[in-house]
């Protein structure tokens, strides 16, 4: 576990068949969720949203920039555990173990948001990325890896958008299954996507892909995320074949 003294060393870069999967899946996804995935965007917010209306607010100004300004999308409140949304709305994926996940009927989108997500902003922001990558995979032709992918290609879609940082910062709390104390959630019912090497793996082969600096990337990052970060721009700055987004295959052979 992060910060164990009994591992004093953290792997921050991921293995061989991590780095393949980030690198099949990421230009998977490029192809399929549309411009947006070409503009060299890149969100950051020091506040945090406060309310469901805020947060609609914030999520419907990036679909705003990133090519979803046309969606018909909405927020519902979550009710006693159990998301509270109108008749023929069918969930994108698996719906349990998560604070926000979002439904489709027809070209309308709700988005479930449980109050509890409202304590940690790294968990609201990570979730927001997740559901608006999931939108956008909807839109492109829904998802094309198996259900128990389904939350990291979201993950890598909303990243492909320029949330990077939003999901980056939020892996880590999740992997640590730890708000930092005081937040009253229940980790262990909730389910994941990317470990944090592989998000800011994927963040750095993003930016690399837009040409953006890695600093202005890591400015935003928590100093774990920041040195992940580091580690991966590093490393596919030193690989062609990633700077490309070449072939799985290449990239698992790759040391």
């Amino acid at each position: 576990m992060f910060g164990s003294s009994s591992q004093p060393e953290i792997e921050f870069l991921p293995d061989d068949d991590g780095r393949a999967w980030v690198a099949d899946t990421l230009q998977s996804v490029v192809a399929r969720v549309g411009p947006g995935a070409t503009k060299p965007h890149l969100f950051s917010r020091a506040k945090p949203p406060r309310d469901p209306d805020d947060l609609f607010e914030m999520m419907c100004d990036v679909q705003g920039q990133v090519g979803q300004g046309d969606v018909d999308f909405g927020l519902v409140d979550m009710v006693d555990k159990a998301p509270e949304v109108p008749p023929g709305f069918v969930p994108l994926g698996n719906p349990a173990g998560q604070l926000m996940h979002t439904f489709r009927r027809n070209d309308e989108f709700v988005t479930v948001v449980a109050p509890t997500i409202f304590r940690k902003a790294e968990l609201l922001f990570a979730g927001a990325a997740r559901e608006l990558g999931r939108i956008a995979l909807a839109i492109g032709g829904g998802h094309h890896l198996e259900p128990h992918e389904y939350e990291a290609e979201a993950e890598i879609a909303a990243i492909t958008l320029g949330m990077g940082v939003w999901v980056a910062n939020g892996s880590y709390v999740f992997q640590n299954s730890c708000c930092g104390g005081g937040c009253g959630i229940d980790f262990r019912s909730l389910r994941t996507g990317l470990s944090m090497p592989e998000a800011c793996f994927a963040t750095a082969l993003d930016g690399h892909r837009k040409g953006l600096s890695r600093r202005s990337i890591a400015k935003h990052l928590e100093s774990n995320q920041k040195a992940a970060l580091k580690r991966s721009w590093s490393f596919v700055g030193k690989t062609p074949e990633l700077k490309a987004l070449g072939s799985g295959a290449a990239v698992g052979a790759l040391a």
